[in-house]
């Protein structure tokens, strides 16, 4: 485990799942959280140098992620439990839980040095899921493109 990404991605964890709603039930999304990031609000969970640019950029590197590594990273970070049931969660052994979760701090740590367009498994993950996006439309199109037909 690399100590500066799980750092890292603890406060990722803490930045994704926050709640904005002030109580009253509507929970802001993350997009409309990168707009009141360029107005310069802040969360008061999270501590003062962290930006949320690096917030949103890490979001990226994770959801990029090949499924299993995105699997280990989101069982760690965002699901409570122990190491055992996290590994269960992902269908695995526990080392290989463990193994997975270092390949993503890895690659984590790749895209943070080098850039998300410089890590070839990020490349292969943002094309898998900008195809699964299009699908998606296309099926979504027909669908209306029937409805407006009968």
């Amino acid at each position: 485990m690399i100590d500066f990404v799980n750092g890292r991605l603890e406060l990722w964890a803490r930045w994704a799942s926050r709640r904005d709603d002030c109580g009253l039930g509507y929970v802001q999304s993350q997009l409309a959280r990168l707009g009141e990031a360029a107005g310069g609000a802040k969360f008061a969970g999270l501590p003062p140098d962290v930006c949320d640019d690096d917030m949103h950029e890490l979001q990226k590197i994770v959801a990029y992620l090949p499924f299993e590594l995105h699997q280990a990273v989101w069982q760690c970070y965002m699901m409570p439990g122990t190491a055992a049931q996290h590994a269960r969660s992902c269908g695995c052994h526990r080392d290989t839980y463990y193994a997975r979760l270092h390949k993503a701090h890895v690659l984590v740590m790749e895209a943070l040095q080098l850039g998300i367009d410089e890590v070839p498994l990020l490349v292969v993950g943002r094309a898998a899921l900008m195809a699964d996006l299009l699908v998606t439309n296309d099926a979504a199109k027909k669908s209306e493109k029937k409805l407006l037909t009968v």
